[in-house]
């Protein structure tokens, strides 16, 4: 049977959906729910024929399937048991090129990564302020071929299970970067990011029992379900039927924590408001996860209910900059239908990192990072261009979106939290719930307390493809 990637809500435990699962990659389709990752970013220094043989042992000894990592998401849930290492591998362009692969095998859905993040500053708007790639971690300015990801709950088990990998990966590559990832929680246990906000709330499902568990919560405002196509895409190198692939874009995002926070309360006097609303009203969602455009105040939790055009048509709750409302309307963008606006999702895996102090003498301190904070933020699709890029360009750094006013003053802002523009003042709502459209707001320029510090387009193929290379 070949996968219509049309279909959405799948069952996981039809047998017709087993040999995709079999073929795919972990953690694209669901979080693969570990705590601790290490990211090996390497570029290859052996001929193809060394590397292949590398990669292709590698697959068959380590790699996880998708089929696995939902075998032990089951049996965490019936028994308990913790699952093991989760490992999966990414190549860029450069790498299929190490490879001997022509990266033009990709078409017209590979175009952006075949270009690789360094050659993409033009996709973004001219006003974009992200570093030049001479400005990037060291590690990031060159080639950067694979990214092999291992994750586990265990901090030593992960340690010790990248340092076998990093020692075995020598003979046909150098390691340039060890990125660690801790996924943070609150006094409930729900993931945040380094700003202390709920994250990663709404994301595109794919699978029935994720779906059916949105509904048990009540969800049915809004509808998190996405057909298979917006994150999967044929493998080209694969000859198995049902191989798929996922683009993945990395970003090494630095945070500053201290800055983000004076930010909130210069907002919070500007606006003669309390700073938990102000910070709401940046991300879109208080600290706890309740969404600013349902009430003024937090208690509610991370609710997924909810929609712009029904509850806040005009913006004077959660702004039409706030971060969640940019990069996703909610079937409220002016310029898209709902259906392609839906089709511009990502599915996100970011990770905070520099949670805690490098050991000392670590890769880590001798990097500069130790006592860094930031996201390495992750997301796959099924097209960079059309979905990455496109929210990053004519959404979060377009000043005019989703307000098509060329007029000083009226024009909406960038995105508060991560737009880097920095005369794009926005218009802040002076008192919740009662400002016009464009009277009661006022003027206040927040944001660039996130930069970024290097970054690459990657392609994660299937598992039939890496055993069989």
């Amino acid at each position: 049977m070949t996968i219509n990637l049309g279909e959405t809500n799948i069952d996981p435990t039809r047998p017709e959906y087993g040999r995709m699962l079999e073929n795919l990659q972990s953690n694209i389709l669901k979080p693969h729910g570990r705590k601790e990752s290490d990211h090996l970013f390497l570029r290859f220094t052996a001929g193809p024929e060394t590397i292949r043989t590398w990669i292709r042992e590698f697959a068959r000894r380590e790699v996880t399937s998708a089929r696995k990592q939902l075998d032990e998401t089951d049996t965490y849930r019936q028994r308990g048991a913790p699952g093991g290492i989760v490992a999966s591998v990414s190549l860029s362009a450069k790498g299929y090129d190490a490879l001997g692969l022509v990266a033009g095998a990709f078409g017209d859905s590979g175009r952006t990564f075949r270009e690789g993040m360094k050659n993409r500053a033009f996709s973004l708007l001219a006003r974009n302020r992200d570093p030049p790639p001479s400005e990037w971690e060291e590690p990031y300015r060159g080639d950067v071929h694979v990214v092999v990801s291992l994750a586990d709950n265990s901090a030593e088990v992960l340690e010790a299970k990248a340092r076998e990998v990093s020692e075995d990966v020598q003979e046909i590559a150098e390691v340039l970067a060890i990125e660690r990832g801790t996924v943070l929680r609150n006094a409930k246990g729900e993931a945040i990011e380094p700003f202390g906000y709920i994250d990663a709330r709404s994301q595109p499902l794919f699978l029935k029992p994720d779906l059916d568990l949105e509904k048990e919560q009540g969800v049915d405002a809004w509808d998190p379900s996405a057909p298979l196509g917006l994150v999967l895409v044929n493998d080209p190198f694969a000859h198995e039927e049902d191989s798929f692939g996922s683009y993945l874009v990395f970003r090494k995002l630095r945070q500053d924590v201290d800055g983000f926070n004076a930010g909130v309360r210069a907002l919070a006097s500007s606006l003669s408001a309390s700073e938990p609303l102000a910070g709401a009203l940046v991300v879109g969602r208080f600290k706890d996860g309740t969404p600013v455009t349902l009430q003024a105040s937090d208690g509610v939790g991370a609710v997924n209910n909810f929609e712009y055009l029904r509850e806040d048509r005009i913006g004077n709750r959660c702004p039409f900059h706030a971060h969640i409302r940019k990069a996703n309307q909610r079937g409220a963008n002016p310029f898209l239908s709902a259906e392609e606006e839906r089709g511009r999702r990502i599915v996100r895996r970011g990770v905070p990192y520099g949670i805690r102090p490098a050991p000392s003498g670590s890769s880590r301190e001798e990097r500069g990072t130790a006592g860094e904070t930031g996201l390495l933020f992750m997301c796959f699709q099924s097209d960079i261009g059309r979905q990455f890029e496109f929210i990053q360009r004519a959404w979060v750094d377009n000043p005019n979106f989703p307000e098509l006013l060329l007029i000083p003053g009226l024009n909406t802002g960038d995105d508060a939290l991560i737009g880097q523009h920095p005369r794009a003042l926005q218009r802040w709502p002076k008192e919740w719930g009662k400002s016009g459209r464009f009277l009661g707001r006022r003027r206040f320029n927040f944001g660039d307390y996130v930069r970024l510090r290097g970054g690459e387009y990657f392609f994660t193929p299937s598992l039939s493809f890496l055993r069989n290379l």
